[in-house]
């Protein structure tokens, strides 16, 4: 019997980097498993971020739903992110490499609300562009002092 294994993001970028963590965590569920993905509020992004995300909330949870590895995504929670966590009550949480979530931590939080989840954070994968703050300096250093037909681009 499959697993269910939930993991969340920003995902602002799609780039190879998130397309092996959402692989990775398939693996995991196994062939009859579930991967479900919390996808952050706009809100929440300006807030941890200090930015607001290029894409609009709703358009990421359509990019995430309609990735392969992926049966299910759901918007994050405005006022407590585990909240979703306990609602549905992953076997499995996969953190990112670089996700401000301590696994001690999460671990602690999440047997005060009678779960027993296990936390795993992957490891960095080897992808030419690991994260969308990197996809964004790349586009900069391509077009950003560009101008096409005397129009900024």
């Amino acid at each position: 019997m499959g697993r269910k294994v939930l993991t969340a993001g920003t995902f602002d970028i799609i780039h190879a980097g998130h397309v092996r963590l959402l692989l990775e965590a398939k693996k995991l569920a196994g062939s009859d498993g579930e991967l479900v993905v919390i996808v952050a509020r706009d809100e929440n992004v300006r807030k941890y971020k200090g930015h607001p995300p290029i894409f609009t909330e709703r358009e990421r949870l359509f990019m995430i739903q309609n990735l392969k590895p992926v049966d299910r995504a759901v918007l994050g929670d405005l006022k407590d992110p585990l909240l979703i966590i306990e609602r549905e009550k992953p076997d499995i949480i996969v953190l990112g490499y670089d996700q401000w979530a301590a696994e001690d931590w999460l671990t602690e939080e999440l047997t005060k609300r009678g779960l027993k989840s296990k936390v795993i954070r992957m490891k960095k994968f080897e992808v030419e562009i690991s994260s969308s703050s990197k996809v964004v300096e790349r586009i900069m250093k391509l077009f950003g002092n560009q101008k096409q037909e005397g129009k900024e681009v």
